[in-house]
């Protein structure tokens, strides 16, 4: 992962994972939100490169993400009016992190494919992390995998033991996930600092070959 997008990553981390309620069938509402907003926005973005409407993309930008954010809210309404009255304010987090702004207001410059492949892989990526995230927290906190359901929470009981859900309930607060993100965090930095190691290593093998060559056919030459 680059150096910039860890730290969209670490942003979106906390914007989105760390106020939301513990439970996999609220992720699974806020990850498919992000999901479907920078498939439009990005489709969007293309539009508006393609009708040569580049000096008003900050503000046409913004209107579809509201627009898009306020659709959603009305669909899950719909759906289930419990869902939409206990997410509240967290179902615009998506559309307001950086994670999708720092997507949508520059300018597009790549073929729409090369784009939608770049934008959609970064967010399927944390889709996924999240959603182990909201996995952990829904079976240690509260002993249970929730999916969404139309008439409230399809709840499968994992019948944890009690001593073990008093455990969880740090996991499942604020402060744990916010332990939790921080654990990621470092063990990725650990792993970009690796591969930089690596990296490094393979090029001054690479140049002092290139240069052995470079002596040999030299002396070849000469010969």
């Amino acid at each position: 992962m680059k150096q910039n997008n860890l730290y969209v990553f670490v942003a979106a981390s906390l914007a989105l994972l760390v106020p939301a309620p513990g439970r996999l069938a609220f992720g699974i509402i806020l990850i498919l939100s992000l999901n479907i907003t920078m498939l439009i926005g990005t489709l969007f973005r293309k539009l508006i490169s393609i009708l040569k409407f580049d000096d008003l993309q900050s503000v046409l930008v913004a209107m579809m993400l509201v627009c898009v954010t306020m659709l959603q809210k009305l669909l899950l309404t719909f759906y289930n009016p419990v869902y939409a009255l206990t997410l509240g304010f967290l179902l615009y987090l998506p559309s307001l992190s950086s994670f999708l702004i720092g997507y949508f207001f520059d300018p597009s410059r790549e073929p729409l494919i090369l784009e939608l492949k770049d934008n959609m892989s970064q967010s399927l990526r944390f889709s996924l992390f999240a959603l182990i995230l909201f996995f952990l927290r829904d079976i240690f906190g509260y002993g249970t995998i929730t999916f969404p359901a139309s008439k409230g929470l399809l709840s499968i009981d994992l019948s944890v033991k009690p001593f073990l859900l008093q455990i969880g309930n740090f996991v499942a607060s604020i402060p744990g996930t916010l332990v939790l993100v921080g654990l990621v965090i470092v063990f990725q930095l650990h792993i970009m600092r690796k591969m930089r190691i690596i990296a490094n290593i393979e090029g001054v093998a690479i140049n002092k070959e290139e240069k052995e060559e470079s002596e040999a056919n030299g002396e070849e030459s000469e010969k």
